[in-house]
């Protein structure tokens, strides 16, 4: 099948592999997705401040939480940073602590974009969502 313009055939698999993981139609997922993009930065920012004041109950709990929702959307690499930083924040370790929360936040923005690539799929036309199909079919 020719390629169609404007389609994302890997955002599209990706979206389509999360509804079946999550075992929830198209419009949950995606405001799933919504919800934890319109939030990411925020909780970044609070987990930040919370080490610098050095609450490491609170950052362990924004960590916690960060970790969970990621992993349930399939990203791993930031569940898996929120993880380790939350590991070295509770052994004090205040080098790896910095060293970790810029890892946090370079894997927060490559997931964020693809988040975001996954979120604007329509998973009945593999484009944007809102894109005209000018008559061609997926």
């Amino acid at each position: 099948m020719p390629e169609v313009p404007g389609r994302n055939p890997s955002a599209e698999k990706e979206f389509r592999a999360l509804c079946s993981t999550l075992h929830l139609d198209a419009p949950v997922v995606r405001r799933f997705i919504g919800d934890y993009l319109r939030l990411l930065q925020f909780r970044l920012d609070r987990i930040d401040r919370d080490l610098r004041n050095g609450d490491v109950p609170s950052a362990v709990v924004g960590l916690l939480s960060l970790a969970t929702s990621s992993a349930m959307l399939g990203v791993d690499d930031v569940a898996g940073a929120a993880d380790e930083l939350r590991r070295q924040a509770a052994a004090g370790d205040l080098a790896a602590v910095s060293e970790g929360q810029l890892a946090l936040v370079q894997r927060a923005q490559a997931a964020e974009l693809r988040l975001i690539r996954m979120e604007a799929v329509d998973p009945r036309t593999g484009r944007p969502a809102g894109q005209a199909d000018h008559g061609r079919t997926a």
